[in-house]
């Protein structure tokens, strides 16, 4: 009676299994806007809104900091991406926008993300962005091309020893999500 069982119990686990998993995947899929949500409230990433800068750090002072930008893409992937300006010199507390140029240089539609990294590492903490196009799921059509702005403002409290910040995007592929390319 219970080689009879086995069976059964077998398409119950995989279906508890499969249960799970589609638990997993709709539970990281929910993630992604509330990660950015999370990240515009508590300035993780540094991705603020401008109501949360202090208005003393919006007063350009007379110090600058070269900033480099910078894309790289994960290996074997069909992006292009390319920063519109690669050097900046740039005032702490000026609003500054540059743009990303992305094409899908592939016949198939393409999902992907960018993240970002900054050199110095300990830089990043004072580049306060209100405007990204990382952290969010990217889908591009066989051939398109995008430009994304980026919207940040240095903060006055960088180091004097910080005198050049290098902001680099890597963009990763987001498997699975390529049908529903727009």
């Amino acid at each position: 009676m219970d080689a009879a069982r086995t069976p059964h119990r077998n398409r119950q686990l995989l279906g508890k299994l499969a249960l799970i998993a589609a638990m997993m995947f709709g539970f990281a899929w929910a993630m992604i806007p509330l990660y950015r949500i999370v990240c515009e409230q508590t300035g993780l990433n540094d991705v603020v809104k401008a109501d949360a800068l202090e208005r003393d750090d919006l007063v350009a002072g007379a110090a600058t900091v070269a900033m480099t930008f910078d894309a790289t893409v994960q290996a074997g992937l069909p992006w292009q991406v390319r920063p519109l300006t690669t050097h900046l010199k740039v005032k702490p507390g000026t609003f500054v926008q540059v743009q990303y140029q992305i094409t899908n240089a592939s016949p198939h539609a393409v999902v992907g993300q960018a993240l970002p990294r900054y050199l110095p590492a300990e830089a990043g903490a004072y580049v306060k962005k209100l405007e990204c196009f990382c952290f969010t799921q990217q889908r591009f059509a066989p051939g398109q091309t995008r430009t994304f702005p980026v919207v940040f403002v240095v903060d006055r409290k960088l180091p004097a020893s910080i005198t050049s910040i290098t902001l680099a995007y890597t963009i990763f592929d987001v498997p699975g999500q390529e049908g529903r390319a727009s």
